[in-house]
């Protein structure tokens, strides 16, 4: 039986979508099914659906772009009936000019939505590829400086991303299994 993974991401420019695509390939490459969705088209469906959800916004002004913002409210309802709780959770964002600052906070604020509908974290371990130049343990941060004409993600970015696609299915996998296995050190 493959995983189902569900990444929601919201993308004004486009680069945080392309970030999602190579998450979801990486999933894809360890045997999961992955479907990328724009927030404003998520349904309910396919929430309740998926094994893990991940969730992917760019960085505006230190926080999530408004349309993620838009997909919390809009399916609150499911967090009133507890329908989330037990599935796996992550998240990855893009930042830009260094990113580091406003995306780890955006970062932070796209798991604790995950946690307050009790979802498991699967955070981005420091033996992951590219962790170092594109990662941080909350997940894949990819920073961009659109104004110094540098629009990115940058090859490092979409590594990072497809390897913690790959880990995210790897730790659906065992828990849908319902076993604990040995950890992967890519």
């Amino acid at each position: 039986m493959s995983v189902r993974i569900l990444v929601v991401v919201a993308s004004d420019t486009g680069r945080t979508r392309m970030l999602a695509d190579e998450l979801a390939l990486g999933a894809e490459a360890c045997g999961a099914s992955a479907r990328v969705v724009p927030c404003a088209e998520v349904e309910e469906a396919q929430l309740l659906e998926a094994d893990a959800l991940v969730l992917g916004s760019g960085v505006h002004m230190g926080g999530m772009e408004s349309s993620m913002r838009a997909f919390f409210e809009r399916f609150a309802p499911l967090w009133m009936q507890g329908k989330l709780i037990g599935k796996l959770g992550a998240a990855f964002v893009t930042a830009g000019n260094g990113g580091r600052g406003g995306g780890e906070l955006t970062l932070i604020s796209l798991h604790a939505f995950l946690a307050e509908h009790g979802l498991l974290m699967v955070p981005m371990h420091n033996r992951l590829d590219r962790y170092v130049t594109a990662g941080s343990h909350w997940g894949p941060l990819a920073w961009t400086n659109p104004r110094g004409k540098t629009t990115g993600p940058t090859e490092d970015h979409l590594a990072a991303a497809r390897a913690h696609g790959g880990w995210i299915a790897e730790c659906a996998g065992r828990w849908v299994r319902g076993g604990a296995g040995e950890a992967d050190s890519r």
